[in-house]
């Protein structure tokens, strides 16, 4: 009896297959788009949480000029002049700060028996790996004698090292950066993509006073990175350096010449686009889902309008109601149980491709499968309750009459 419920139950499904594929496609699309997005969205949240790492709640940036932070980046839409050395060495008074670093950021072409690069040249002290938690893949840290004596040493980010050197050895090599000697001392450890999207892998690290005097010639900073000993005390001490900084400019709030930004304030506005794109798309997905679940309504509508004469004849022979009910339910779950499998198996192979292609971490969120597979037999449910209600409404006795 179970093997005839079964051939019943693969006749219905399968009898015509076109149809079914086209019936079940807004499950497929909707699945494979909910299981992505979510996916993609939990990896998007473990980058971020490795990008804290580097650039973390604790770190404030005084920022020369204008800048304001969009789509998850400071972007420095006015630079200014002002910004001084004596200003990072009046701020490091301040008892709540760690570690302090100021920052000038520029461009140079760089080279090493005669390959060329260009690069960001960020001139540093040596608090800056420890403000950034930067790690030495090679080598050490720039010391502050050699800050003080404007010594022309170099720490190579990891990508412009492979791409100078390749597999061999950098330490103690010198290269030219815009014509000037520099000797190799360290080279970073693979850091990738920071919060504010800049490759951190390619730049190099000089003494901060080299870069200002020999490379640049400038005497004012592009910013000043503090670390402060706890996040609970940012925002007090966000007050004292916009004091002091106003104080030391002889400037009024309006006429400010810097702008303060909070690591935090980058992380939240690109936590937030992230979240609402992820909204939007499963949004669609739903959408989606619900627009399959009526193409399996159709199908098993026009499923039970084929085969009254069948239902008619197995309700004569002694078939309960009931079972009609729950054959024609078991079908169209099982429709869209097959589109919701479909559609992750799709999914499963776009994360499979697109995370390491776009450098997301790997994941497989469980939450994410059981909740497709919940609204997929949701879905499949509803739209076979009609359909089912229709069958098991059908007299047998007007059927059997043209036979």
């Amino acid at each position: 009896m179970n093997i005839l419920i079964l051939k019943l139950l693969l006749g219905g499904i399968f009898h015509k297959k076109l149809r079914l594929i086209l019936s079940i496609l807004g499950i497929i699309i909707g699945v494979s788009a909910l299981f992505v997005m979510n996916t993609f969205g939990e990896a998007a949240k473990i980058k971020t949480l490795q990008e804290i790492e580097t650039f973390g709640p604790e770190i404030l940036i005084v920022v020369s000029g204008q800048a304001r932070v969009r789509a998850g980046r400071a972007l420095q839409a006015e630079q200014t002049t002002t910004l001084k050395l004596e200003d990072a060495q009046a701020l490091r008074k301040l008892s709540a700060i760690r570690f302090i670093s100021p920052l000038y950021t520029g461009s140079a072409i760089i080279r090493y028996h005669g390959r060329n690069l260009s690069t960001v040249v960020q001139g540093v002290n040596e608090d800056y790996l420890k403000i950034r938690k930067f790690s030495l893949y090679s080598g050490r840290n720039l010391l502050k004698e050699e800050i003080m004596g404007f010594k022309k040493v170099v720490i190579l980010g990891h990508k412009v090292k492979r791409e100078l050197f390749g597999d061999e050895v950098a330490d103690g090599k010198v290269i030219h950066v815009n014509k000037l000697p520099f000797t190799v001392v360290g080279v970073l450890s693979p850091v990738g993509v920071d919060a504010s999207n800049q490759d951190q892998d390619d730049q190099i690290l000089i003494p901060i006073s080299t870069a200002m005097s020999a490379l640049f010639n400038v005497d004012y900073l592009s910013a000043i990175y503090l670390s402060v000993a706890s996040p609970t005390l940012v925002p007090l001490v966000e007050k004292q350096v916009d004091e002091i900084l106003l104080r030391r400019h002889k400037i009024s709030p309006k006429d400010r010449d810097f702008n303060l930004i909070k690591a935090e304030d980058i992380l939240k506005f690109k936590t937030e686009a992230s979240t609402l794109f992820s909204s939007l798309v499963q949004s669609i997905s739903i959408l989606c889902l619900l627009v399959g679940s009526l193409g399996v309504t159709a199908i098993m509508l026009l499923s039970v309008n084929e085969r009254r004469k069948e239902i008619g004849l197995r309700l004569a022979l002694g078939a309960e109601k009931k079972m009609i009910l729950k054959q024609f339910l078991i079908e169209s779950v099982c429709i869209s149980f097959l589109g919701g499998l479909i559609g992750f198996l799709l999914g499963f192979l776009a994360i499979l491709i697109f995370l390491p292609l776009l450098k997301y971490p790997l994941v497989l969120p469980l939450k994410t499968i059981l909740v497709s597979t919940g609204l997929t037999v949701l879905f499949g449910l509803l739209s076979g309750i009609y359909p089912a209600y229709k069958a098991s409404k059908i007299d047998p006795a007007i059927l059997l009459k043209g036979l």
